[in-house]
């Protein structure tokens, strides 16, 4: 999930919840993102030539302690194939939902609709964020061939993620990928 955290925010300011609502959702987000440029319907446009979709919102550091090293989650009733903080594992706040994926339930009461984000503490991906126009999640297997410049591996790692992908949109998708990655490093 560190997919949506990232590039960093880098705007400063006080996070206290400010209310918000938006298509009848209520709750509040950050103060500092309440007159942000960036803030639109509920969530953050700072990086979307780059990422191709909205990041979270940045609600501040968490105050459970802890690893933030990327860690799968598994549970009786749940595998994840998405990466969360080691520390929130095993945190009762964690809470995932199918619409927003993983989010923290801390001060939930607070946040209303727009809740926290995971924290990643000092924490930082290996490669820059970036996405496809498609919308098409790109998964670390496609990420790491793509930024090798390997096109085959692209190739077979992205058809492996979406078998209904034909060769020409796997082709396209490197080229699109290794010119994001060109320009986020």
């Amino acid at each position: 999930m560190y997919r949506r955290a990232f590039p960093a925010c880098e705007v400063s300011g006080p996070v206290d919840p400010v209310p918000y609502g938006h298509l009848g959702l209520t709750g509040a987000v950050p103060r500092k993102c309440a007159g942000c440029q960036f803030l639109f319907e509920g969530e953050c446009t700072r990086a979307m030539e780059q990422v191709h979709g909205y990041l979270a919102l940045d609600h501040g550091p968490c105050p459970v302690l802890g690893d933030t090293t990327p860690t799968f989650v598994e549970t009786e009733h749940l595998r994840s194939t998405v990466s969360i903080p080691a520390k929130c594992r095993s945190c009762t706040h964690l809470e995932v939902s199918l619409q927003r994926g993983f989010t923290c339930g801390f001060e939930r009461e607070r946040w209303g609709f727009f809740r926290r984000g995971l924290d990643w503490g000092s924490w930082s991906p290996e490669l820059p964020n970036v996405g496809l126009e498609s919308q098409r999640p790109v998964s670390l297997a496609v990420l790491r061939a793509a930024a090798s410049g390997n096109e085959a591996e692209t190739i077979k790692a992205f058809r492996a993620d979406f078998p209904d992908a034909t060769f020409s949109e796997a082709r396209s998708a490197f080229a699109a990928l290794v010119e994001q990655l060109k320009k986020s490093r």
